[in-house]
């Protein structure tokens, strides 16, 4: 099972007319609302980061009707403000909507002590174009990152996924469950730390033994009739850094549950660009959506382009539920 990638790829490439997107676009979210695909997407106003002020990252916006074409705006609708976004700025949004609220995770890269460098965070709007920040949302002192929400509440419980430990052996995607809209943008004190304390009763996936890094989240979960299907970065366990694609299918009441996955990457690094790009080795997932009977899902190509790939959703479908035990 593999995904096909769109013949006229990158559909988002870096404009260096806009100083704040000049450096490079990748990692975009996207989601179908009434009839527009809204993209969110970590631009670099540099690829260099050898000195203070390079490298830092915002978060673009771009709408399309068709899902292929974004016309992009001219400005951020996110911006490293916040002392806990000061040292690289905000990476790698993931946005989803729950009943009136649009939601958007990102990345915060700020605080100078260890475990404060590296953080979930989150901000909110009613309308795409007015947004609230909620500061850190994800665990306060440990490394963190690539948040989302699910679309809808899961047994009366606000839902998130995150990872802990990225970029590392023990990188693991981890669910934390929240009784009210209150405590998903401001967790109670040591929430997410005793989420974390309970390790085996909140992983989703754990690595495997001898692994180079562990799987770290990809696109937000979509609701099918045989449960959440996730479209993720798998464990890369070969033996030099390379980010692939997996698919995954959740149960639909207990998201922790892994009902079936692919047995191998539907996507991985292969076109001069993902091999070659400002990171070397890179196809990262941070959107899936479904469009007819396709699914279309949104990647990182090199931390330099923003990518589509797609397949008939009725296929990955049938694949998945056929490696259900």
């Amino acid at each position: 099972m593999k995904l096909k990638r769109y013949k006229e790829n990158p559909i988002l490439s870096k404009n260096p007319q806009n100083a704040w997107e000049a450096g490079s676009v990748l990692n975009p979210s996207v989601l179908y609302d009434n009839g527009i695909y809204r993209m969110v997407y970590r631009a670099t106003n540099d690829i260099r980061y050898d000195k203070k002020g390079r490298y830092i990252s915002s978060i673009g916006y771009a709408e399309s009707k068709d899902g292929i074409t974004f016309k992009r705006f001219p400005e951020p609708i996110i911006i490293p403000d916040q002392a806990y976004e000061k040292r690289f700025g905000c990476e790698d949004p993931r946005v989803t909507k729950i009943e009136d609220t649009y939601v958007l995770y990102y990345t915060a890269v700020g605080g100078k002590r260890s475990g404060e460098g590296v953080r979930v965070a989150l901000a909110t709007s009613k309308d795409f174009k007015t947004w609230k920040k909620h500061g850190i949302v994800g665990p306060q002192f440990t490394y963190s990152k690539a948040g989302c929400l699910f679309p809808e509440k899961i047994n009366g419980k606000y839902t998130m996924l995150y990872t802990w430990q990225a970029d590392s052996p023990l990188s693991s995607i981890m669910l934390a469950q929240f009784d009210s809209w209150q405590e998903v943008t401001k967790p109670p004190k040591g929430f997410l730390a005793d989420n974390i304390d309970h390790y085996q009763e909140n992983v989703v996936f754990q690595p495997p033994a001898r692994t180079y890094r562990g799987a770290e989240v990809g696109a937000v979960p979509i609701k099918t009739k045989d449960g959440w299907l996730f479209i993720y970065c798998n464990s890369n366990v070969s033996d030099h850094p390379e980010w692939t694609i997996k698919a995954a299918l959740m149960d639909m009441h207990d998201p922790r549950k892994i009902l079936a996955e692919t047995e191998s990457p539907i996507l991985q690094p292969e076109t001069e660009e993902e091999r070659t790009g400002v990171v070397k080795n890179v196809t990262f997932p941070e959107g899936a959506v479904i469009v007819g009977d396709e699914l279309y899902v949104y990647y990182g190509s090199g931390d330099q382009g923003c990518c589509l790939a797609t397949c008939k959703i009725d296929e990955l479908m049938k694949y998945l539920t056929s490696r259900i035990k």
